[in-house]
């Protein structure tokens, strides 16, 4: 893997070296084996390359091929190189010797501008072909890998982070206030509600499963991939036929993210997601005598909150379960002492390149990230993908489905059986069943009718924003910061399991982090074949007879211990004592909350009157019934230290 960066002149002139090598100069920080560039008449590129594979230990890049009439940057782990050798005819004896980028420059050359389509990966790359005179870029099918860009001035500039391509704007850079007042306004997690949006104005991103071809005339950007145009319903005689092609593509979605040369690191949890992975690997590193270095968050000393019957704050004992199990899994608990949701925020704002939200769970994310660097692995993997595919099977999304679908006898079916599975009243299921079976339309109608309804009763942005930038309408749209459940059936949910938005969500934070620690993190719940798989099945292979999840506790079974595999009541609450962290610094944290409920230069953003009311309600006191008023006020702490630290940059 890598991080790439450079610039094309479509007028043809020749490329200024020296604003490049300040391009250059912004991946200093990172983690990256060696950095090298080429300066070729009107074109410029980089790359900061992580030796991460066999393969890459002699790849050069950026590189020139076809007598320097193709030039590549590549940030690029290929997972179907076997299958791409065969449709290449390449010589097998070369395996370990053709780099992953030289196969991207092959399927190029045979494939053109449709090569990203044969691809299977985590990449994004560009190439610039002397020939046609077009630089073609393209990402990665589910976008794990960032690819920001920006065209001004007959200048088309890209990079992995964001900072280069500021280097290139010749005028004053400005803030973009849509993104802004959509990352105030958002009630939840995400950062960001239009995918091409960044912070920045004149700054974009490539959404996933698209490519883009800049020439001297224009900049063209075409999907490749769309699966919901494209896959088909799947048509199994069976379950047992469903479950072995779906253990076939997992299986090999696992075993191709174990290529390495590194040692190999693990975020586990104790759920389905990250312990399937995680046993799945082990099976197969086995082979090899190679063992998983597993990190896993738990609560801090003295954090006195028990494990109930529905809720576990201490996932360990399903963890020790797959330990014992696969004795190649070498368990690493990380309590994060000393640290909590105030550390290290001016660190992790420079590494983001924007505001955050994930406040609760950052200190302990970069702390494995740290130690699983420390330990010598240069792959971590995850299953962050997973409540989406593997695991995917909402009960509700179910039972929308049969009402959508008219099956009225199954759904009672369904609520009998589930209500004796987990030990709760039948009329308690009927109740949110029957909310469900009630138009969207007409709950969003009398929720919004009420004098008490305020979408944006969470959130601190300045109600001016939401009026200037139509934000209430934008939300309709997608059905953001709802006042009432929106219930989806298996449309909806499949619309969901390809949106742009968390995947550019989850890569931003994945990519910049993992590359500021000289990691690759590679989450095989996110494969574009288990998309295409969970995309073509009738929502009864996630849920039946009462049974959520079944389509991996079936196909797990043997695999995953039981305890981990069947537990159907208890879900583990990550960074359950992230407010108990801040006890001990909390009339610190209190000074910085006041800071900025005293800032005047705010104004324009945030709703500071709310803000300064917010602040004064925990003078006293932190409880768990403060959490949303505690987030809000991070979030908007995150904002404003990202504001002062870019002093330099205007708003447009």
């Amino acid at each position: 893997m890598s991080a790439i960066w450079g610039f094309v002149n479509t007028d043809y002139r020749k490329s200024d070296e020296k604003l490049g090598k300040s391009m250059s100069k912004c991946y200093e920080k990172y983690k990256v084996d060696c950095i090298d560039y080429i300066s070729s008449n009107n074109v410029f590129m980089g790359c900061g390359l992580q030796r991460v594979t066999e393969e890459s230990k002699d790849e050069v890049l950026p590189n020139k091929y076809k007598d320097g009439d193709l030039i590549i940057t590549a940030d690029a782990i290929i997972d179907n190189r076997e299958e791409l050798f065969e449709l290449l005819n390449l010589d097998k004896g070369k395996f370990k010797i053709i780099s992953d980028s030289e196969l991207i420059i092959k399927a190029y050359s045979k494939w053109g501008k449709d090569c990203p389509k044969y691809l299977i990966g985590d990449f994004s790359f560009a190439i610039w072909n002397e020939v046609t005179k077009e630089l073609f870029c393209a990402r990665d099918h589910v976008g794990k890998r960032t690819f920001y860009y920006s065209y001004i001035k007959k200048r088309f500039s890209f990079s992995t982070i964001i900072k280069p391509l500021l280097k290139l704007i010749d005028t004053k850079v400005e803030f973009n206030e849509r993104w802004i007042t959509d990352y105030l306004a958002l009630d939840g997690l995400l950062h960001e509600f239009e995918p091409t949006d960044t912070i920045y104005k004149d700054v974009y991103q490539l959404l996933p499963g698209h490519s883009i071809t800049v020439n001297h005339e224009k900049a063209e950007i075409e999907q490749y991939w769309n699966p919901l145009r494209d896959v088909k319903p799947a048509n199994f005689k069976s379950d047992e036929e469903c479950i072995e092609q779906f253990k076939k593509i997992f299986f090999e979605a696992v075993r191709c993210r174990l290529r390495t040369s590194g040692e190999i690191a693990m975020m586990l949890s104790g759920g389905l997601d990250s312990g399937s992975v995680a046993c799945v690997a082990a099976r197969e590193l086995e082979k090899n005598e190679k063992v998983i270095h597993a990190f896993s968050s738990i609560p801090m000393v003295g954090f006195d909150k028990e494990n109930t019957k529905r809720l576990t704050v201490n996932e360990s004992e399903y963890i020790e379960s797959e330990a014992n199990k696969y004795r190649n899994i070498e368990v690493n608990y990380c309590r994060s002492e000393g640290k909590d949701s105030i550390t290290d925020m001016d660190e992790i704002i420079d590494i983001l390149e924007q505001p955050y939200k994930i406040v609760q769970n950052i200190f302990w994310y970069k702390e494995i990230l740290k130690k699983a660097a420390e330990s010598g692995c240069s792959v971590i993997l995850n299953g962050q993908f997973g409540n989406s595919t593997i695991s995917n099977g909402e009960f509700m999304t179910h039972f929308k489905t049969l009402i959508e679908q008219g099956k009225l006898l199954t759904l009672a079916k369904e609520i009998k059986l589930l209500s004796r599975d987990i030990n709760v009243p039948r009329k308690n299921i009927i109740k949110v069943v029957a909310k469900a079976a009630v138009p969207f339309s007409i709950r969003n109608f009398i929720a919004n009718k009420s004098k008490d309804s305020d979408r944006f009763s969470s959130v601190s942005v300045n109600p001016s924003l939401i009026k200037k930038w139509d934000v209430e309408s934008r939300f309709d749209e997608r059905g953001f910061n709802l006042l009432t459940d929106k219930f989806l059936d298996i449309d909806a949910y499949r619309k969901s399991l390809v949106d742009p938005l968390p995947m550019n969500h989850i890569a931003t934070i994945e990519t910049k982090l993992t590359l500021y620690y000289g990691l690759v993190l590679r989450d095989p719940t996110r494969d574009k074949r288990l998309i295409e798989f969970c995309l073509s099945l009738p929502s009864d292979q996630f849920v039946r007879n009462g049974e959520n999840r079944i389509l991996i506790r079936r196909a797990m079974e043997g695999i995953l211990p039981d305890k981990v595999r069947l537990n159907k009541t208890a879900y583990g609450l990550q960074s359950a004592d992230w407010l108990n962290r801040l006890q001990p610094k909390w009339n610190e944290v209190l000074k910085e909350f006041k800071k900025v409920a005293e800032d005047e230069s705010l104004k324009p953003y945030l709703n500071i009157t709310k803000i300064n009311k917010e602040v004064s309600k925990l003078e006293n006191s932190l409880d768990e019934e403060k959490s949303d008023t505690v987030l809000m006020l991070f979030i908007s702490l995150a904002f404003s230290k990202f504001i002062k630290s870019n002093n330099y940059v205007h708003v447009n």
